[in-house]
């Protein structure tokens, strides 16, 4: 077969070409580090890494679930942490004033200390968190818990509702309690008896009246008992809820870590292999460039 100048001439080229895409691909890789740099070169791997890569990102979400949760968790036990010290130092309060040996005056003076002390602890049942959220709202954290208007209390949130988190693929959490179960169910009867008020503030409220009025009712006593039981319990399941966050934290880690290695042993770039093979690309260039040069030189008129 007849090989023309000008064939030999584009079989050169195209020899270089073809060299020099090689070697800017390897060059690409290894500054990428990426194994493959379209999905092409390797469909089955490309379709492997998004699914990985999604399965990161999700499991990365409930990461950032497990720390809001966690802050709104952690900001409860403080709350009721520091409501309980409330509680039990109006009980003090209230043995010391039920003793005969106080005087109205003395009962005057601890009822408004105690009254003091019930705007304190309707504050912390209206905490807000870092985004301004309320936290014993329930699912209108938009609004303060509970409100006091001409003696009259009221619970704004939404009672009986929790919000669910999700923190793992097939687990969720309650970040927070409603006020209504934490503090107690408002009572609008009109009529308060002590020993079986159940809302913590009409309780206290209504026994820091009783001492203003001379007349303390050793009930009272149960009322703040059965506040400070709503506490525990509600404490010890803010606990459970947070030791069940760090268990689902080091799941999601584990997890995580496993699809990152998956991850980088199907996608990521072998670098002694690219280094080799790109060492090797450029002494294919450099023959190729050199036979190019010795094929311009095939010429009759060289030896004329």
């Amino acid at each position: 077969m007849r090989v023309s100048t000008t064939q030999q001439h584009r079989l050169s080229v195209n020899a270089m070409l073809e060299q020099q895409a090689k070697l800017t691909q390897t060059q690409l890789k290894l500054s990428t580090g990426k194994k493959y740099l379209t999905p092409s070169e390797n469909p089955v791997a490309a379709t492997g890494l998004i699914n990985l890569q999604e399965n990161i990102q999700r499991h990365q979400q409930y990461q950032v679930n497990i720390d809001a949760a966690r802050q709104r968790l952690e900001l409860q036990e403080s709350s009721l942490d520091n409501a309980t010290d409330t509680i039990q130092r109006i009980r003090e309060l209230t043995v010391q004033a039920l003793n005969d040996s106080n005087n109205p005056e003395n009962r005057k003076q601890t009822a408004l200390e105690i009254a003091a002390l019930n705007e304190h602890l309707m504050g912390l049942a209206n905490t807000r968190n870092a985004n301004g959220e309320y936290l014993f709202s329930g699912l209108k954290s938009n609004v303060p818990a509970f409100s006091v208007s001409a003696g009259e209390y009221a619970y704004d949130g939404e009672p009986e509702s929790w919000r669910q988190i999700a923190i793992g693929p097939e687990r969720t959490v309650t970040d927070a309690d409603p006020g209504n179960r934490v503090f107690g169910d408002i009572d609008t009867s009109g009529f308060l008896v002590p020993g079986s008020i159940s809302n913590v503030f009409q309780a206290i409220a209504r026994l820091s009246q009783d001492l203003q009025n001379n007349s303390p009712d050793r009930n009272s006593l149960t009322d703040l008992d059965e506040a400070l039981k709503r506490f525990e319990i509600t404490r010890a399941s803010t606990g459970a809820r947070l030791h069940a966050l760090d268990s689902q934290e080091n799941l999601n880690a584990d997890y995580i870590l496993q699809n990152q290695s998956t991850a980088s042993d199907m996608g990521d770039l072998d670098y002694a292999d690219a280094l080799s093979r790109f060492a090797l690309q450029q002494t294919s260039l450099q023959a190729a460039q050199q036979a190019f040069t010795k094929v311009q030189n095939l010429s009759l008129f060289n030896y004329l």
